[in-house]
């Protein structure tokens, strides 16, 4: 049943983009891996061993259980895939969540981690790490990846059976990686690349089968929708929106449990990404973040909730209404902004507690690059985001259109000067000729359903 599930993803993977577009992504990983490593000496002249290897190895898990979570949370609520077949399969809910954990363990494992390791290989003439070296940093960062993807695959049944009980968990799990950010508790991964200990390589692999034992164990053999009385809500929405469309993507993003998700996918790493910050201060000679700065990389993950919302529709069903591609891209946006207004707001006001004069230019900074951004990815990837990731040509413009004012804006930002204004202006400037033509554009291109 396992190449069933791995045999879907690639068929998956082929119909949301090109033919050759799942192999290509691994050279992308191999590249700038290899490049990276190269300058991995000058990082560690101003950011500590230690430190590095922490956020690395907790970033990881941090990804993976991303990437799972989406997988139990989202996409496998998306349609009807091979997860959801237990209901007309002689197979229970139980088995088919494990085999879905299992695709995802071994189809990551060949598209980054496999990757990654063989850039390092090419880097070892201009980083000059041993073979051994890098196979324990590989092997590290495999098993934090594989602590990311059960515990996202332990949260699913938790979030099933108890949303209180996946909130508390999320929260513990969220103050073990704050107290693990300040070593005030091991994380068992990186005190394995650290001290070489094979104990703590144990340790991590017992957490890995103990939560997907537990997982399994607490999936029931049947998912069974549970009713519950609801209000109507549509009128009192639509009048509050004064838009229908809206009003129901709104009721969607409420009972898909949108905004405990992103919590996961968005809130959670940029608290993380605040205390990184605030380390490398610590750290560090001078400054090296402000409030500017910091609301710049906030808008860049907002992205992320995005993905989110093009997920709940589908758009088989939409392409028999009279309605366009455009207009559900339209709706998604003005919930995006919704949403991460109502997340980012308070984030923008804490960056800002000891400098209160960046307040509006941070959330005016913030908000045109969530334009940018929604425009870009509009017109880039339309209604299904997911088919960005393997289409080389969507990705390269993509990077090409976003990373580079991104860094721009940030490096900017730095350094609050005369100099800063004047570039911080003309790429504001920029992005908003750029996005406007992209929205021009999108209507023109997304006139149809595929």
């Amino acid at each position: 049943m396992l190449r069933y599930f791995l045999i879907e993803e690639y068929r998956r993977h082929l119909a949301i983009a090109k033919k050759y577009s799942l192999f290509v992504f691994p050279l992308y990983v191999i590249f700038f891996t290899s490049i990276s490593a190269a300058f991995v000496d000058e990082v560690f002249k101003i950011f500590p061993y230690t430190s590095f290897i922490y956020l690395t190895l907790i970033s990881t898990f941090i990804y993976g259980f991303g990437v799972g979570s989406f997988e139990f949370l989202g996409r496998s609520m998306e349609g009807f895939t091979l997860v959801n077949t237990f209901s007309i399969l002689p197979v229970n809910a139980k088995k088919m969540y494990l085999y879905a954990f299992l695709r995802d363990a071994i189809y990551y494992t060949l598209l980054f981690i496999l990757p990654m390791f063989v850039g390092l290989l090419i880097s070892i003439p201009f980083s000059h790490f041993s073979v051994i070296q890098i196979s324990i940093f590989s092997l590290s960062i495999l098993f934090s990846m594989f602590l990311g993807y059960s515990t996202s695959y332990l949260s699913f049944p938790l979030y099933y059976r108890s949303k209180i009980a996946y909130i508390s968990f999320l929260t513990v799990v969220f103050l073990y990686l704050l107290l693990s950010y300040f070593r005030i508790l091991p994380f068992s991964v990186a005190e394995f690349q650290i001290t070489k200990n094979p104990f703590y390589l144990l340790i991590s692999l017992g957490v890995i089968l103990s939560f997907s034992g537990i997982a399994y164990l607490l999936t029931p053999n049947e998912l069974v929708e549970r009713r519950k009385e609801r209000a109507e809500k549509l009128k009192k929405y639509h009048l509050r929106f004064k838009d229908i469309m809206l009003a129901k993507e709104m009721i969607d993003v409420v009972r898909g449990g949108i905004i405990v998700k992103s919590t996961l996918t968005y809130f959670l790493p940029m608290i993380l990404l605040f205390i990184f910050v605030r380390v490398l201060n610590s750290i560090s000679s001078g400054d090296i973040y402000t409030p500017l700065s910091l609301t710049v990389m906030l808008s860049i993950f907002s992205t992320v909730i995005y993905s989110w919302l093009t997920i709940m529709d589908d758009y088989h069903y939409m392409a028999i209404l009279p309605l366009s591609p455009w207009d559900m891209i339209k709706t998604h946006m003005k919930a995006h902004v919704i949403i991460v207004s109502l997340i980012s707001i308070p984030i923008i006001i804490f960056f800002n507690l000891s400098n209160p004069v960046f307040l509006l230019p941070s959330f005016l900074l913030f908000y045109l690059n969530v334009f940018y951004l929604l425009a870009i990815t509009a017109y880039l990837a339309g209604y299904r985001v997911t088919s960005m990731l393997f289409d080389p040509e969507i990705v390269m413009k993509f990077s090409l259109f976003s990373v580079v004012p991104g860094i721009i804006l940030t490096i900017s930002s730095l350094r609050l000067e005369w100099i800063s204004y004047v570039v911080i202006g003309a790429t504001a400037t920029f992005m908003l000729i750029i996005g406007e033509m992209s929205i021009k554009k999108g209507k023109k291109k997304w006139v149809y359903f595929d």
